[in-house]
């Protein structure tokens, strides 16, 4: 089964809005609601995880993974940097800012990508923390 896209040259968003939806949801949640848009989407993951076109499963599958093992290295490590260097040691705070900027700057970086090929209608795999999949 082929799925018809348009042509990227003669429409504004030739990308599923389903993966559009992901990937915007994935930056909500690095940027303006934590936790309330990584909510919105597991909800729209449950609904839609069997979706029949691939490209929508891709951006699903990568944004959601991606939003947990990404949560949980940002909180873990950054815990652990404080609990290890002691809240009054000067240089934890720099070592425990400079780490959480850096990786969320990443994956903000890295979700703007995937948002551009979602919009795009191009599959995207997120590195290090997406899963490896088929190509689509």
């Amino acid at each position: 089964m082929s799925i018809e896209r348009p042509d990227p040259l003669k429409n504004v968003m030739p990308g599923p809005q389903l993966a559009v939806a992901a990937e915007a949801l994935f930056l909500t949640n690095l940027i303006l609601l934590p936790g309330l848009a990584f909510v919105a989407l597991l909800v729209l993951w449950a609904r839609y995880h069997d979706h029949p076109d691939p490209l929508v499963r891709n951006h699903l599958r990568q944004t959601g993974w991606t939003c947990i093992w990404g949560g949980l290295l940002l909180v873990v490590i950054s815990v652990a940097i404080f609990l290890l260097g002691g809240f009054d040691n000067p240089w934890t705070w720099v070592i425990g800012v400079l780490y959480f900027t850096f990786v969320h700057s990443a994956l903000i970086l890295l979700g703007m990508m995937g948002l551009a090929r979602a919009i795009n209608g191009r599959a995207w795999r997120y590195p290090i923390f997406g899963p490896r999949e088929h190509e689509v």
